[in-house]
C-alpha cells in the first residue's frame, strides 16, 4: 500500500526575499467516512458488526464532547489525549475581559500518542510521488476540454 505525497515550494514567511524551498506534502487518495471506517474495523477479526462499531464510535464522540465541556482531559491510550483549547483576543485588564467578546473559539485539540508519533519507516509505508490536488484537477480539466 502506497503513501502518496507531492512536492511543493514554499516561501520563508520570516524572510520574504529568500528563495522558496521544496517540501513534501501528503496527498490523500480518498476520504473514508464513518460507515466505511466502521466496516473496516469490523473486518479485522472483530466479533462486532459494522453497525455496532459505528454505534460505539458515535457514542464515544458524544461522550467525549460532554466530558470535555465538563472540564475533563481525555487520554485514550496510544491514540493520544484530547482537551479543549481557547482562542481569541486579549483584554487590557482582567476586569475588562469578557468571555462573550474576547473568546473567539473553544475547540478540542488532539495531542497524538506515542503510537501515532512518527510513521516514517513503519511497515507498509511505501512512499509514492503523485501530483498535487491542484495539478490533478488541472490535468483532468485539460483532458475534458
Amino acid at each position: 500500500m502506497s503513501f502518496n505525497y507531492s512536492v511543493t515550494s514554499r516561501k520563508n514567511p520570516m524572510n520574504k526575499e529568500a528563495a522558496p524551498k521544496f517540501y513534501a506534502m501528503s496527498q490523500y487518495e480518498s476520504i473514508m467516512d464513518l460507515d466505511e471506517f466502521a466496516e473496516h474495523i469490523a473486518t479485522h477479526g472483530s466479533v462486532y458488526t459494522r453497525d455496532i462499531v459505528h454505534g460505539v464510535i458515535t457514542k464515544m464522540v458524544d461522550c467525549m464532547k460532554e466530558q470535555l465541556i465538563e472540564g475533563k482531559r481525555i487520554k485514550l491510550g496510544e491514540l493520544g489525549t484530547f482537551q479543549l483549547s481557547i482562542s481569541g483576543k486579549g483584554a487590557d485588564s482582567a476586569e475588562d475581559f469578557n468571555f462573550a467578546t474576547n473568546v473567539k473559539m473553544v475547540k478540542p485539540v488532539w495531542t497524538r500518542g506515542s503510537f501515532f508519533y512518527n510513521f516514517k519507516g513503519a511497515k507498509g509505508l511505501d512512499p509514492k510521488l503523485v501530483l498535487t490536488r491542484k495539478e490533478t484537477a488541472e490535468a483532468l480539466a485539460e483532458k475534458k476540454g
